[in-house]
């Protein structure tokens, strides 16, 4: 009988006269066509499937499993010939990955340890478990701090199942690179803020969290010290909506 995922043990019979390596190339031919083998991991011929995408990391920091890196960057970055850096990257793209701070934006999980200078699979996008500080039991979303991940009204990773309580060493189950985690978040910046240039906003909800060369398009805001302000993130930044008076 074939094994449960339908291959044959080497040396198998079955009828119609087809050899057992022939039919096993048809089941990895089937499996590649139907994607299962996307996202997934184990041994050869393994189907069981995975509910994040993972990607190679190198860590300039020692990083246990369900813990939280910063993506720094690529191992290998391609040139615009077509030499061994972008056969690399081709073939096989390596992230690199460091200590997260209160200003990460793009960050991925480790879904095995991963030791200083070496590479180890990450979870890029998904869903996937991992470690976080629950700041309030209702927060929806987690976002990066220095220590890791923390529960907050916005962030990159929306909650689907947290632990019960607060505190740290909560587990959690998290959809990354969710568009909906983004949303509009409420800050504060230094005025004034001229048309066309980009400035640094405070998170007014969730504490230590900073978003980086946030942009004004659209007027100047006179005045001086710290006024309110909304921002959203539209395409690959982030944007100033409204601002206080």
């Amino acid at each position: 009988m074939p094994r449960p995922d339908g291959r044959l043990e080497p040396g198998q019979p079955l009828r119609g006269a087809i050899s057992a390596r022939a039919w096993n190339r048809a089941q990895d031919a089937a499996d590649l066509v139907l994607g299962a083998h996307a996202g997934t991991e184990g041994s050869p011929g393994s189907t069981v499937l995975k509910p994040y995408t993972w990607c190679y990391c190198k860590a300039s920091a020692t990083v246990s499993r369900w813990g939280v890196l910063a993506i720094t960057g690529m191992e290998v970055t391609p040139t615009s010939s077509s030499g061994g850096a972008t056969a690399s990257f081709e073939e096989m793209p390596v992230l690199t990955g460091g200590t997260p701070s209160a200003t990460t934006t793009a960050w991925c999980v480790a879904v095995e340890p991963i030791e200083s200078g070496k590479i180890g699979k990450v979870a890029v996008g998904g869903v996937v478990q991992c470690k976080v500080n629950v700041d309030k039991t209702d927060d929806k979303f987690v976002a990066c701090l220095t220590n890791g991940l923390k529960t907050g009204a916005s962030g990159e990773g929306l909650i689907l199942w947290k632990e019960s309580g607060t505190g740290g060493g909560k587990w959690a189950l998290v959809r990354l690179a969710s568009a909906g985690a983004q949303g509009i978040k409420r800050g504060t910046f230094t005025a004034p803020w001229s048309k066309g240039t980009a400035k640094s906003v405070s998170d007014a909800v969730t504490s230590e969290t900073t978003y980086a060369n946030v942009k004004n398009y659209f007027a100047n805001i006179k005045g001086s010290g710290s006024k309110a302000c909304a921002i959203a993130y539209v395409g690959t930044e982030w944007i100033l909506i409204a601002a206080e008076c």
